[in-house]
Parts: C-alpha cells; structure tokens; sequence
C-alpha cells in the first residue's frame, strides 16, 4: 500500500502555489529569527568590550606597576595581615613618651604617633602596627598611607618607615626644614644651604638622590609632594623693602625650565602645603589660607581678617582652621577651607581651639574647653564627646569617631 504524501512534503509542480499551512509556518519562523536577530546586540561590541576591558586592566596595572613588583605585593599581604590583628582595645596607654599635637596623626582608620623616642601606629582596636626608635631632639612626622617620614628639625637626622621595617636611615647635607613623603615611598627635604636660602633634594624610595633645587631668592619653609613623587610644590618667604612676601612654587622633576614663583602674596608667611586631588595646591598661611588651580592659577583666598591663626590640618580635600580672636579671647572660630580656596563653613566656639581635625570634605572637629566638638563642613552640629583636660590633640577616624591624644594614653571616642 502505498502512503499518500502531504502537500507540504511532496514537491509541487512549477506554479503551483504552497498550501496555507506551509505559508504560515514560514512566516512563524522568519518572524522569531528576526526577533531573536533584533535582540542581540550587534557582533562587533563584543570586541569593543574586550579591547576596553583589556584597556583598563592595563591602565590599573600601569599606574600600580610600584605596587606589583613581588616585594611590594609581599609587603602588602603581611600590611593587611598586621591590620587584621586584634588588640586589647582603647584607651591605649602610652606611658611616660611625650608626644606634640601634630606629631598625633590618624591615616587609613589607622593612628600614627611619634613621640620623643619613637615612631608608633595602632590599628581601630589598638593593635600595635610597628614601633621603632629614633634619636632625634625634634622629630615632625609625615604620613602617607603606609610610609612614615620623621626628620630632626633643625638637625641633619630622618628615617624611612614601612610596617614592616626601617627602609631607610639617612643624614641630609645641612639641617633640616621641613619633609613630605608619596605612599610610593619618594620622599623631598628641605635643607638649609651655604650660599642659597635653602635646598630641595628629592629621593627615590631607597634612598638614592632622584633631583635637587638651590633657591637663590626666597627662603622655603614647606614642601609636598604629588602622588607619584614627580612634581613637588614648595612655599617660601623672604622680605623686600621691609615688606614680608610669601611665594609657591611648583617644581617638574623632569623639566629643564627655569624654576620661578607661580604666584607671590603680600604679607603672607606660608607654613603649610598640600596637593589636592584634582592637582591643584592648597596653602596654609599666618594670615590667609590660598588655593592655585593645577595650571597655577590663584583661584580663591580665604583672609582670616582680625582672626589669628592658632592651629590647623591641611589634607588633600580642605584645610581645617582654629581662629583665635583679637578683640575676644574667649571665643574662637573653627572654619573649614575647600580645596579651591572658597570658605566651606566656619562656626563660632567658646574657649581656646587647642587642636583641629578634618575627615575627607565633609567634617571638622575641635578640641576646646574639655570637648570635641564636631560640624560638617557647612558648619552643621555633627556631634561631641567629653575630653579629659590633659587632652592635647585629636584625629578623626572617621565622620563619627574620634581619636584623642592625652599625656599618657589614647582614647577611641564616638561622636553622639
């Protein structure tokens, strides 16, 4: 018996048309081919995102090419390990080291202090990170991430620090001025100098001599440098025709060009510097505290008017200031500079501001008449916590804790 074949299975003559149901599934299937075509995305994004992908992973290894050498991966598994460990918590006593409010630092959730015989730091549940000695009569510290700096001021003495070791212990060519150090590990000092005002010298992290500049016109009193140690702003003063001139320069370790002042202010002695995160510079002043745009444009400066300046931190988002007044001695002002120069927010306290902290841009804290009192930038309430009376300098850890440096201990404060 032979089978009938279906219209849609047998061949049909030239003509003849396709029957009804043939047609219909043909148009089913063309119709979910081009939805699945219209719901992919075209072939070549794929390869777009590869190559983009392959881009950024390079740019990221790159810019961190320091920090992959084997060494410093090494030494960035032991850090975190020592940052994990746990301590017996605060108040941590310190017994009988004297430690001055801007050697008391707070880096990374992290506290940092150097006192007169040593340079310590403590993790959030006071776990001793590192302790080393030194011999210096004036130490002043500098702390970038993991990278300790202290110089003898006014001595020849400085030492290197990791947590894990001392990397480098050095004698500059003349006493020193002032200091700052990269989280790479460069580090610059200010020397005086026979026949100039005064001596940059700029190291690589093992200490080799990477660049120097003599200057001839003005005397430096700060120095910082960029992220990546390969530019460093100095701020220096001298006097004309009786005149007090401060000036800020900025110096290209790769350039070749004469160095000269990028901006100079009347009256002015700078006694602070920093970079800020979008490359401009910030300077702290007697008298005014004064931004400069990455291209050295003066952008905005803040006069502390009949204010005296009595303390201050100065950071890469905003320079946190304790005014001091003239006509009351009993009030004082605590104000907060961003890092375009424009006043963020001041506020008016009672008593004198011993100590000064900022965290991020966002809030700054005083340390006056046996209180921390914490604002927001704006000048907002953002909190208090009581002080002993010995309390001689806070850091903040964070928008809601505080550290405070007493004679004898540290204590780990909540702002409520």
């Amino acid at each position: 018996m032979v089978k009938k074949q279906s219209p849609s299975a047998r061949s049909r003559l030239p003509g003849e048309l396709p029957p009804i149901g043939d047609t219909e599934h043909r148009e089913k299937t063309r119709r979910r081919r081009q939805a699945r075509r219209a719901g992919k995305p075209p072939r070549g994004i794929y390869t777009a995102i590869a190559v983009l992908l392959t881009c950024a992973v390079a740019m990221v290894v790159w810019v961190n090419r320091e920090n992959l050498k084997p060494a410093n991966l090494s030494e960035w598994v032991q850090t975190q390990m020592l940052g994990l460990a746990t301590g017996d918590g605060y108040p941590l006593k310190l017994g009988s080291e004297n430690v001055k409010p801007r050697n008391f630092i707070s880096s990374g959730k992290n506290v940092f202090l150097t006192s007169d015989t040593a340079v310590q730091a403590y993790n959030g549940s006071a776990k001793q990170l590192f302790s080393r000695k030194h011999s210096f009569a004036e130490p002043m510290m500098k702390v970038s991430e993991n990278r300790v700096l202290i110089y003898n001021l006014s001595g020849t003495g400085y030492q290197l620090e990791s947590p894990l070791r001392t990397l480098v212990n050095g004698t500059a060519d003349g006493k020193l001025m002032g200091g700052d150090v990269c989280a790479n590990g460069r580090y610059a000092l200010l020397t005086q100098q026979d026949g100039y005002c005064g001596k940059l010298t700029v190291y690589l992290p093992d200490g080799q001599v990477a660049y120097s500049y003599s200057f001839s016109e003005y005397y430096p009193t700060a120095v910082a440098l960029n992220s990546s140690g390969t530019r460093a702003v100095v701020t220096a003063s001298n006097t004309k025709d009786g005149e007090l001139t401060g000036v800020v320069y900025e110096l290209n370790f790769s350039s070749k060009t004469s160095v000269k002042p990028l901006a100079q202010f009347d009256n002015t002695f700078f006694i602070d510097v920093s970079y800020t995160e979008q490359g401009g510079i910030l300077a702290v002043g007697d008298t005014q505290t004064t931004a400069l745009s990455a291209s050295g444009k003066v952008l905005h400066t803040y006069s502390y008017g009949d204010g005296e300046l009595s303390t201050w931190e100065l950071s890469k988002n905003m320079a946190v200031l304790g005014l001091s007044s003239f006509h009351n001695a009993a009030d004082s002002t605590l104000a907060a500079v961003s890092a375009e120069g424009k006043l963020l927010g001041s506020v008016q306290v009672k008593g004198n501001i011993s100590s000064v902290s900022g965290y991020g841009d966002t809030t700054m804290a005083a340390l006056c008449n046996k209180q921390v009192l914490a604002f927001t930038s704006g000048g907002h309430a953002a909190g208090s916590c009581s002080a002993d009376s010995n309390a001689r300098a806070i850091a903040l850890r964070s928008g809601r804790e505080v550290y405070v440096l007493e004679v004898s201990e540290v204590e780990l404060q909540k702002l409520s």
